[in-house]
């Protein structure tokens, strides 16, 4: 191809700031390889303004490939800086439809032509500045950069675009170029002045950052994978999860959380030697971490209990390797835990403190003693092993120790038996709102040893202490508390805390664990058969309009007493005996307890008062008095009418419908044959804590409970 001759150095600016910064570059070659007419000329000008003395100007082909593969030629015959400017688009053969090209598919093309030789590509591109006069190209320059950093280009001149001269007059059009030609000879210069001198390093960083954008983007990539593995974990799905958790470990394998929850899963598919090759990998991802050992550790105790319980002795060679690897793993972790060191000069955690108590808290949780026996070393080696590396960091009076430390001894009283000072530091614990979801699982876990070793009572105090704390968990205490009082055969708090436990948290009994205890079948089968029968009668039931007055009117009497409004409940029943009298005839009233105690404390006041009115009712109420004493009600109605009023004082006061619903439950447990009393629909409240109790009661399999 043809090129202009060489330029000489125009008169130079005395004034220039950057004279001293360019004066070292003033012998090296300047190429303009631009396709824009005027662009080109003004670069020619500039250069020559700025004192450069090798400075060419080239013909370039307005075709895309052969403008690519003639810049390809030059780059391999001359040696010096390349100012270029390409076409923005190719003209296909066939259609002549114009495509339009981005920089690094030119860059691409002119590699390929560069590539055919034995020179080095990315030094022989390295030659090249793109110039552009392109405002929306400045938005996406660093990316564009980043990009082009893999060809060797480590540069790029972003020009302001000038306005357009073609209106003006001629003598203004003149004075006008003149004025974008400064402004652009400024802009020249500035780019000039600092890309030379930082060329070499420049590229080193742009490559550094190409890599810290990918790295960025494989990260983001993989954690989507995570979530899903995690997602599906969530609802069940195993295998899916192991799948997104291997996808993640591939895009980005510098992660050791996808390593440890891939090896998770596969012990939860019961897949060991594959954990432990997850397991091993985040070690050498993490070298520092305690996390890895400890699940080793895990993996090998699992593995030595399926050899005990398929008949191997606890003292087979076999199985004792294994429980040697898991303790050597253990040590291992504990180990690290204790060299874990402060994130920074401002991070005033004790982390190391806090990684060990964790961890030994964890191992105190691994149930060696039912598989060997309390009395087998490993047993032994374990619980010393955790209370040693405890003692290492706790040095301080144990009142004062931060909560977490409180937990791990609560644990280890837990496994001395020790309930007693276990109940005692957990629930001290329980005060420190960081740890209070951790604490409170663990008095889950404590109350459930309680319950089978010291008996139910006790059991029943710690989860009834545990709910007045309000915990995250309140449906699995709920669960448990159900569990205690149907050992303890009290059936009624047992179907009462069941349901409470149900409203809060539905989904509890599509969970396996819902169904492991035998001590609830026979209290969730009558509390399902209750409410699947009241929900059916209250669909085919007409309820009198007498029923209705009398329930209605008995609830609001009820109401009047628990809020201690004496005198609007006296009122009331004045009312009611003068108009309707036979409201103290009805069996539900003659059994309501709440109601007859409150008259038989007025009677006397109502007599003394000296009034005519008040005089008849101290009459009629010894009278109804009287007539309760004879009445052959039922105690089991009783029993519904105060726990029915239990549970409307609770809705009065704006409780929670599931406590109210531990009310009713026991209510109608107390006295089932009252589902055939039409009265028990008359009640809009009872009917609506009944439809709330049956909904939650729907997810429980009674195939299973049957079976």
């Amino acid at each position: 191809m043809g090129e202009a001759t060489q330029h000489t150095t125009g008169k130079a600016d005395a004034a220039e700031p950057t004279a001293d910064v360019l004066a070292s570059y003033r012998d090296k070659p300047f190429h303009i390889y631009v396709i824009d007419r005027v662009l080109r000329d003004q670069l020619k000008v500039i250069l020559e303004a700025l004192k450069f003395s090798n400075v060419t100007v080239h013909k370039t082909p307005l075709a895309y490939f052969e403008n690519a593969r003639a810049l390809g030629q030059l780059l391999l015959t001359r040696e010096g800086v390349f100012l270029i400017n390409p076409p923005s688009h190719a003209v296909s053969p066939g259609s002549k439809t114009r495509i339009p090209k981005e920089l690094p598919e030119y860059f691409e093309t002119v590699k390929l032509v560069v590539g055919n030789t034995r020179r080095d590509v990315m030094q022989t591109l390295a030659k090249c500045v793109p110039v552009f006069t392109d405002i929306h190209f400045s938005q996406k320059r660093e990316n564009t950069l980043i990009t082009l950093a893999q060809y060797g280009v480590s540069g790029a001149f972003i020009l302001q675009k000038l306005e357009s001269l073609s209106g003006l007059a001629p003598k203004m059009r003149e004075i006008r170029a003149k004025e974008q030609l400064m402004e652009r000879y400024r802009e020249v210069r500035d780019y000039l002045a600092e890309y030379l001198p930082h060329k070499e390093g420049r590229l080193e960083e742009l490559k550094e950052r190409q890599e810290e954008r990918e790295l960025s983007e494989r990260k983001a990539e993989a954690d989507k994978w995570m979530r899903a593995g995690h997602e599906a974990r969530a609802g069940g799905d195993w295998e899916r999860a192991v799948q997104c958790f291997s996808k993640a470990i591939e895009i980005y394998p510098r992660d050791p959380a996808a390593y440890m929850e891939s090896g998770r899963t596969y012990v939860r598919l019961k897949r060991y030697p594959k954990a432990l090759m997850r397991f091993a990998q985040a070690e050498e991802v993490a070298e520092g971490s305690p996390e890895p050992n400890k699940e080793i550790g895990m993996v090998r105790v699992l593995q030595a209990q399926e050899r005990l319980r398929s008949g191997d002795s606890p003292n087979e060679p076999e199985v004792m390797q294994l429980l040697n690897d898991a303790m050597t793993n253990f040590q291992r972790a504990l180990d690290k835990a204790a060299a874990i060191k402060p994130l920074d000069e401002e991070d005033s955690r004790q982390r190391d403190v806090e990684a060990v108590t964790r961890i030994a808290g964890e191992l105190m949780k691994v149930d060696l003693k039912s598989t060997l026996g309390k009395g087998h070393p490993t047993v032994k080696q374990l619980g010393a092993m955790a209370r040693e590396a405890f003692n290492r960091v706790a040095n301080t009076e144990m009142d004062e120790l931060p909560a977490g430390q409180l937990i791990f001894l609560g644990l280890a009283a837990i496994d001395e038996r020790n309930f007693t000072e276990a109940e005692r530091l957990l629930f001290k614990a329980a005060r420190d709102e960081g740890h209070f979801a951790e604490a409170c699982n663990e008095i889950i876990y404590m109350g459930t040893l309680v319950r089978k070793l010291e008996g139910p009572l006790r059991a029943i105090d710690i989860y009834n202490r545990l709910l007045e704390l309000d915990p995250p968990n309140k449906a699995a205490v709920n669960f448990n508390l159900a569990v205690a009082y149907a050992v303890e055969h009290k059936d009624l708090e047992s179907a009462g805390a069941i349901v409470r436990g149900l409203m809060l948290e539905p989904s509890l009994a599509q969970n396996e664990m819902f169904y492991k205890n035998h001590q609830l079948y026979q209290v969730l089968e009558t509390v399902v058969d209750i409410f699947d029968t009241v929900a059916a009668m209250q669909k085919r039931t007409t309820v009198p309009e007498l029923a209705r007055r009398t329930v209605h009117f008995q609830e609001r009497l009820e109401r009047h007493i628990a809020a201690g409004q004496n005198k609007d409940a006296l009122v009331l029943a004045y009312n009611l005996a003068r108009k309707i009298p036979e409201f103290f005839d009805n069996e539900a009233i003659l059994a309501d307890k709440t109601i007859a105690e409150f008259l038989q404390s007025r009677v006397t006041m109502c007599r003394s008062a000296g009034k005519e009115s008040l005089t008849w009712l101290a009459g009629f109420l010894e009278e109804f008095l009287e007539r309760r004493k004879s009445a052959g009600y039922s105690k089991r109605l009783i029993a519904f009418s105060r726990f029915k009023m239990e549970a409307l004082k609770v809705l009065e006061r704006g409780g929670e419908s599931n406590e109210a619903a531990f009310f009713f439950t026991k209510a109608v447990m107390a006295h089932p044959e009252y589902t055939q009393a039409v009265e028990l629909y008359a009640s809009e409240e009872s009917m609506r804590l009944a439809r709330e109790v049956h909904d939650a009661l729907r997810y429980v399999d009674v195939g299973k409970v049957r079976g």
